[in-house]
């Protein structure tokens, strides 16, 4: 078995169009007899447009590690944050000048300023208006975006308050991610292989900021956008193209060719 991994926003697509590129590609890598799946940090609503446009086979990760689900959207595993913590994470962000985006089961919390949250989910999924900062259903992530510039003094703080209660980790360049300890899409990964009989011969995974970087170091290839964050570039085996033009057809078709049948391994840092 050989196994292709990919992020959806900024590696797979921009938004909710997968190119006819990349989905021409996935095709052949499936016909190569590659199995397919995607970690992402979106729901399964948001994620099953994409998953379908590049025929996933294998179960996938979303909420960056705190749900898998089997291709037809399936539960097979969550890992939700304790109540307790959530709340206490909200109300010490509740004041902050960001948006707020609660991920419950299939259904987005925000507030009726959080009107970047409320764009994004309005044609994708239920949102759930709130009013003070107290959960009522159940979390798997809380999501902070805000101007690019508060990323690093928000991060220090929410790592100071919070730092050994759960993961706080920047998911875009202007999105904070935070999520029960110990729930990555890494650690998501390491589950599902250990239900398989046998790790795959090969595995390849290809993402474009922090959320992605355990996943990306379990992998053998770790494959990332030359928009990437910095941290993955250092570390990335092959650069790829930005997604805006098509960086996983280029990914798949160097997959694919001769040159990686002999050496896939070689030369780090190689740009495609």
């Amino acid at each position: 078995m050989k196994l292709f991994i990919t992020d959806i926003d900024d590696t797979l697509s921009i938004g909710e169009a997968v190119a006819d590129e990349v989905r021409e590609a996935c095709s052949r890598l499936r016909s190569a007899g590659w199995e397919i799946m995607v970690a992402t940090g979106r729901t399964y609503s948001t994620a099953r447009g994409h998953m379908e446009a590049i025929g996933v086979t294998r179960p996938s990760i979303l909420y960056n590690g705190g749900r898998i689900v089997d291709p037809v959207g399936r539960p097979l595993y969550s890992r939700l944050m304790e109540e307790n913590l959530a709340n206490r994470i909200l109300e010490y962000v509740w004041t902050l000048p960001l948006e707020l985006q609660v991920s419950g089961d299939e259904r987005i919390s925000c507030r009726e300023t959080d009107t970047q949250t409320r764009s994004f989910f309005a044609n994708l999924g239920p949102i759930r208006l709130v009013t003070e900062p107290v959960v009522t259903e159940p979390v798997f992530r809380i999501c902070l975006w805000m101007e690019s510039r508060l990323m690093p003094e928000v991060e220090k703080d929410l790592r100071e308050r919070f730092g050994r209660e759960a993961e706080i980790c920047p998911g875009g360049p202007q999105f904070m991610d935070i999520q029960p300890l110990g729930v990555s899409k890494g650690s998501a990964l390491d589950r599902l292989l250990a239900e398989l009989p046998t790790r795959p011969e090969v595995i390849v995974a290809a993402g474009d900021h922090c959320n992605d970087r355990e996943l990306l170091r379990r992998a053998d290839v770790a494959a990332s956008p030359s928009n990437a964050h910095e941290a993955l570039l250092r570390e990335a085996d092959l650069i790829i193209p930005p997604v805006s033009e098509h960086g996983i057809r280029a990914l798949i078709d160097h997959i694919l060719s001769p040159a990686f049948a002999t050496a896939p391994f070689a030369a780090p840092g190689r740009r495609l």
